[in-house]
């Protein structure tokens, strides 16, 4: 399956593909009770298809892969138990970035497939046999600590599940007592930590030479932020999600993730699926292959990303990805460009010592010429220690605001912006319920919709 100029549109041949859209016609109810053929219009979940004959219920095998529907995290939501197999399952669930619960159904052999993956994403950043591996993820009911655990146990490692502990003083003693030479976790409770530490000297006390983090975006400037505030350099990016269990690792520490071979992978724009290029940019679309527990069709993550590699076509194409961040966490302005959480903290996170933020969009009325209404974009945010901001840091802040990407700078006549320290607690004490939104448009109500393919992004937002 390959565009008119030849780059492919998949990770995996179309055969490939159908062959696990049957399997998970033969696993799944959901989608053994779809109807032929779908509607192809990304609202509903994938039907099946197979290679060599008709399925129980599904598509008709004749039926393309790009007639195929997509499976959306709202399935997940409706589809609750109907999504898994009718087999021995452990139930996981993430509330993510948007407070609602997403069922994710692990068979035995699933849960070891992921945790594989997880090892090899240890080695492949340099994990060593003797090394002690603390774990500092919740530990509820979703995948991510558990997952490191197991790894860690598989490759022989001294793991020490921390979680979050009591508090995060109590971790901090626990850490100095037992050592850590490796920590996962993630940006926000690693910032957190070094902040109680000291700047620069994180590392050297606790005896770390390795941050492994996961559950939110890291961008470049946040990683510099880390290996500053941490004293090394050895910073790596997990990505993954509660419904898919580990997807890749940046082996490098630059940010650009090797996305695990076992799944097959497109990339989806507002014209469509893109051709596999670098640098095509759009959300990722996963379809699981030999997933038992809740198999997935064409399921969009939510997450955009860009391709940074794209490997020798054949069976299996390896391929790299920056995670750009979530789709729903953007906000598009009166002037009809788009604002990316990305964006934000490309612009600040690093800057001043600046360590964490949230920005909000809002409507206001303006008088000036052409606008009647425009937007206020408030970004509030912490700093290492909580240090205030002077007059002058936020002059220079709200600057680099004005001009972080094009389409603020075409906007910026009917764009106010303003900017606010605050202390960290203060900071985090508004959010709600799941992982922290770092841009809310609040001219909509809370949360942002997520757009339908016919809106997903054309060009250039986690993870677990």
């Amino acid at each position: 399956m390959s565009t008119g100029d030849g780059a492919p549109l998949a990770s995996r041949p179309e055969h490939t593909l159908r062959a696990a859209a049957h399997r998970a016609a033969q696993a799944s109810p959901h989608y053994r009770d779809l109807p032929a053929g779908g509607n192809g219009n990304g609202s509903s979940s994938g039907n099946a298809s197979d290679v060599d004959g008709d399925c129980d219920g599904g598509a008709d095998a004749r039926a393309s892969w790009a007639d195929t529907p997509f499976t959306s995290a709202a399935d997940l939501l409706r589809g609750g138990p109907r999504m898994a197999a009718r087999t021995g399952v452990t139930a996981y669930a993430s509330s993510g970035t948007g407070g609602s619960a997403k069922p994710a159904f692990f068979t035995a052999r699933d849960r070891a497939a992921t945790v594989r993956r997880t090892a090899a994403g240890l080695v492949a950043c340099g994990v060593d046999p003797g090394d002690t591996l603390v774990v500092a993820h919740g530990f509820g009911i979703w995948l991510i600590g558990p997952d490191f655990t197991s790894a860690g146990e598989e490759l022989g490692l001294r793991v020490v599940p921390v979680g979050k502990g009591p508090g995060i003083a109590h971790t901090l003693a626990l850490l100095r007592e037992l050592g850590a030479d490796v920590i996962a976790t993630s940006p926000g409770y690693a910032q957190r930590l070094a902040a109680l530490v000291g700047p620069g000297n994180a590392a050297a006390a606790l005896g770390t030479r390795m941050l492994l983090l996961s559950g939110e975006t890291v961008s470049g400037r946040l990683r510099a932020s880390m290996r500053r505030s941490w004293g090394l350099d050895a910073v790596h990016s997990f990505y993954g999600s509660a419904e898919l269990g580990h997807l890749g690792c940046d082996p490098a520490a630059d940010g650009s993730i090797a996305l695990t071979s076992d799944l097959a992978y497109e990339v989806l724009t507002a014209h469509g699926p893109a051709a596999l290029r670098e640098g095509a940019t759009g959300e990722l679309v996963v379809t699981t292959l030999f997933q038992e527990g809740m198999p997935l069709v064409r399921y969009r993550t939510g997450d955009l990303v860009r391709l940074t590699r794209v490997g020798q076509e054949g069976p299996v194409i390896p391929l790299e990805v920056r995670v750009l961040g979530r789709i729903a966490e953007s906000a598009v302005l009166e002037s009809g460009e788009k604002l990316w959480a990305w964006q934000v903290e490309e612009a600040v996170v690093g800057a001043e010592g600046i360590t964490d933020f949230r920005a909000y969009v809002d409507e206001v009325p303006m008088e000036r010429q052409w606008f009647t209404t425009g937007d206020r974009l408030s970004v509030r945010v912490a700093t290492e220690h909580d240090r205030p901001l002077t007059p002058e840091a936020v002059r220079r802040l709200i600057a680099g605001l004005r001009e972080m990407s094009l389409d603020m700078s075409a906007a910026v006549g009917s764009v106010e912006i303003e900017l606010e320290w605050c202390a960290y607690d203060d900071l985090v004490a508004d959010d709600g319920p799941g992982k922290p939104r770092r841009l809310v448009d609040r001219r909509d109500g809370f949360p942002a919709p997520v757009e339908a393919p016919g809106g997903a992004p054309a060009e250039a937002g986690g993870a677990r």
